[in-house]
């Protein structure tokens, strides 16, 4: 389950109920130097700051490629020339997406965008299909309907042998393929967003049918998707709130020496949480909607907030479940069964032996659910402390 493999875990703040929890002795717990006082996060302290906070918020709203095409199973970020982020905020965060290297000077009024990226497969081994699909947004419509046509053009331009695709679903794409190559790009004006598609097919000879079918089907998704999303202002994002609900105050936060990933520390309603995990899928999203889930915060832990008890302890039990690559790990004293642990594991291609790669462990308390993981289990215990005083803490 990909839930064993989340890169980072965290925790949330507490609710009142009926339910009446046996609490640990708070002082009692070995938390060494981590934080154990709810903070204050306030706004963003800059307007690039506000900017990647918007990114992560537009997400959500951003189509997952099986969402798309069930074949779409493998998460292609890690060999794709993109920011590690998926955050952009300039032409590098496309990387070798684009051709062109007038971006940055065509959409100098880029507030935001999210880019993911998905293959029917890993590189290597069958043909396979190629989606990366990122969302742009502009202060407004007028500004993205100038952008995008030049964008188009300017990729169009880089090859003598491109030629213009009509998408006719969709009047509002100015596209490009070569007839010598199975791949399209595509940039979708729809509101103030323009919609970035580059998609190769492997597994055919250039078929400009097929390709501009799978351009419609993606923003057939992607299209109700932004609908939903409510853009902040841009003459607010600047000073923008960066933890409404105040639960990302209550998560354990990121050593800034030391990051666990290229994200800075935020939140998610829901789709957005994928790109937290190494191996995301259709079953991880849908376990969201399985156990309630509706806000997650991440920092040096990951907290899953479901809107019932009952969801966030059928998430924990889900979670506590045995697994082929993992065993039993030493849990940290005085959290008794609010807390299960496990040693990840792998065979050593050398010798067959079984190597432990790192560790996880597991919280539950009312309507929070925690991920934790750490390559030392002293340290995770440590963490796993902190966050329960943080969660707990009045």
């Amino acid at each position: 389950m990909a839930t064993a493999a989340v890169l980072a875990a965290g925790c949330g703040a507490q609710v009142s109920g009926n339910a009446v929890r046996i609490e640990p002795d708070a002082a009692a717990l070995d938390y060494g130097n981590y934080q154990t006082q709810p903070r204050t996060v306030g706004n963003a302290k800059s307007l690039t700051q506000g900017r990647a906070w918007e990114a992560q918020r537009l997400a959500d709203h951003v189509a997952l490629g099986f969402e798309i095409d069930p074949a779409y199973v493998y998460d292609n970020r890690k060999e794709t020339l993109v920011s590690p982020s998926q955050i952009v905020l300039n032409r590098k965060g496309l990387g070798g997406l684009i051709i062109n290297d007038t971006f940055d000077e065509v959409a100098e009024d880029l507030v935001a965008g999210w880019l993911n990226s998905w293959a029917t497969g890993p590189s290597g081994g069958e043909p396979r299909r190629l989606l990366n699909l990122s969302v742009l947004i502009f202060p407004d419509a007028e500004t993205a309907e100038t952008v995008a046509p030049i964008l188009e053009n300017d990729d169009f331009t880089f090859n003598a042998d491109n030629e213009k695709v009509s998408i006719t679903k969709f009047p509002k794409t100015y596209a490009h393929w070569r007839p010598s190559v199975s791949s399209i790009g595509s940039w979708t004006v729809h509101d103030r967003y323009i919609i970035f598609m580059k998609i190769d097919d492997e597994t055919r000879a250039p078929d400009l049918p097929s390709l501009t079918a799978q351009v419609e089907r993606a923003l057939e998704v992607q299209i109700p998707l932004l609908d939903e999303f409510v853009p902040t202002p841009s003459d607010q994002l600047e000073r923008v709130p960066l933890d409404p609900t105040g639960l990302l105050g209550r998560t354990l936060p990121s050593d800034p020496a030391a990051p666990v990933r290229a994200q800075p520390d935020g939140y998610s309603t829901g789709r957005g949480a994928l790109s937290l995990f190494v191996e995301p899928d259709a079953e991880l999203l849908d376990s969201f909607t399985e156990y309630g889930v509706d806000l997650i915060t991440f920092g040096d832990t990951v907290v899953f907030r479901s809107t019932t008890e009952a969801g966030a302890k059928n998430h924990f039990d889900a979670w506590n479940q045995p697994e082929d690559d993992t065993q039993a790990a030493e849990s940290p004293q005085g959290l008794d069964e609010a807390v299960v642990c496990r040693a990840n594991t792998y065979e050593s291609s050398l010798n067959g032996e079984v190597k432990v790669a790192d560790y996880s462990c597991y919280l539950h308390v009312d309507r929070y659910a925690v991920q934790v993981r750490n390559r030392n289990l002293q340290d995770l215990h440590q963490q796993v402390a902190a966050q329960y005083v943080l969660l707990t803490r009045r």
